[in-house]
């Protein structure tokens, strides 16, 4: 397996260059070393990191929240902090992994390795979650949409839903798009016929 690129992110920036040191040493790609202090300046896409390894002293939700979001990466977070609401928070804020230890850099690439497959595991739930949210709206929509469809043309539910088919299939989109518009359409005319 090819070398991970690290991102390293310190609250201590003296602190952060020795562990990059560390790292070095074991061959680790350390592509960046960072203060927390810049997070908002760096754009870590142009580095091409693979993963942010945060070490804080005293973790803060809100700085790994934006860690977490701004980067869109797996997050190894490294402290010492070992109170348990601060284990939540960060766990909430997005952490891929919380080590209650120092950096050993002889561990360091199996716990990374670890992280970023959790990391990936994680992210296809989400998205499996919003497909899952997606299909459940498109039936709801298209439901209301055929009984729309039964209502104005006097036809079955089984045409009521050709006829959504056909139109999705003739403007070259989902079913679900088809009925939305629909839908929108009928609270239109409703409220041009209450006024």
């Amino acid at each position: 397996m090819s070398t991970l690129k690290i991102a390293l992110i310190d609250d201590d920036i003296d602190r952060a260059e020795l562990i990059k040191c560390s790292l070095l040493e074991y061959d680790l790609d350390v592509v960046a070393c960072l203060s927390i202090e810049h997070l908002n300046t760096i754009q870590l896409e142009q580095l091409h990191a693979d993963v942010i390894l945060l070490d804080m002293a005293n973790p803060h939700r809100d700085i790994i929240e934006n860690c977490v979001s701004q980067f869109d990466l797996p997050t190894v977070l490294f402290t010492k902090n070992t109170n348990k609401e601060v284990i939540k928070n960060a766990i909430d804020a997005g952490v891929t992994a919380y080590i209650v230890d120092g950096i050993d850099p002889i561990k360091l690439q199996s716990i990374l390795e670890i992280s970023i497959e959790q990391y990936k595991k994680h992210k296809k739930l989400l998205n499996d979650l919003a497909d899952t949210k997606n299909k459940l709206a498109d039936r709801k929509d298209i439901e209301k949409a055929k009984a729309f469809l039964i209502q104005i043309h006097q036809v079955n539910e089984e045409q009521a839903f050709q006829l959504l088919r056909k139109n999705a299939m003739s403007l070259r989109i989902t079913i679900g798009e088809v009925a939305r518009r629909l839908i929108d359409a009928q609270k239109l005319l409703q409220f041009q016929i209450k006024e």
